[in-house]
């Protein structure tokens, strides 16, 4: 009888802890392909067989209208246990206007969801807070991490 009762109370005291927990606001239920933001179709597909996976040059600039020039910086890739992260960053002066990833992991099925979902999510994240402070998506910590690392990269080479 006293376990019984054990077992509800830890039962009540649980469900209140799941009650309470936030999860990270915008992860959708829905399929990886409406996932996809522009400039991130990619994401997640592994390249044709035969098919190097290196990035550009590190350092493009692109001219635009009066308002400054559009520079592009590629971050170093960042390994981590589930595949290697690296991205490009474009600026307006110090200004984050885009950010595109090079490489995510992909090479297990699970790897390749985690990343369709992450990169928007971790894209956004980037773009509000304008750095590479950005919070850790749950379920891709290790992405997160490298993310925010190449993201960092980046910045660095571009002086900001």
């Amino acid at each position: 009888m006293r376990r019984a009762v054990s077992a509800v109370i830890a039962t009540f005291i649980g469900l209140g802890a799941l009650a309470s927990f936030k999860s990270t606001p915008g992860v959708p239920g829905k399929s990886a392909s409406a996932l996809h933001l522009k400039g991130s179709s990619a994401v997640g597909v592994p390249p044709p067989p035969g098919t190097a996976t290196t990035a550009p040059p590190a350092t493009r600039t692109t001219p635009t209208t009066s308002s400054g020039a559009v520079r592009t910086v590629d971050g170093d890739p960042f390994d981590n246990r589930y595949g290697t992260v690296q991205v490009r960053v474009s600026l307006r002066g110090t200004r984050i206007t885009g950010i595109t990833a090079l490489q995510m992991p992909f090479d297990r099925e699970r790897s390749a969801e985690i990343s369709r979902q992450a990169e928007p999510l971790l894209q956004q994240e980037a773009l509000q807070a304008q750095s590479a402070q950005i919070d850790i998506i749950g379920g891709a910590s290790y992405t997160s991490q490298s993310y925010a690392q190449s993201l960092q990269s980046a910045l660095d080479k571009a002086g900001r």
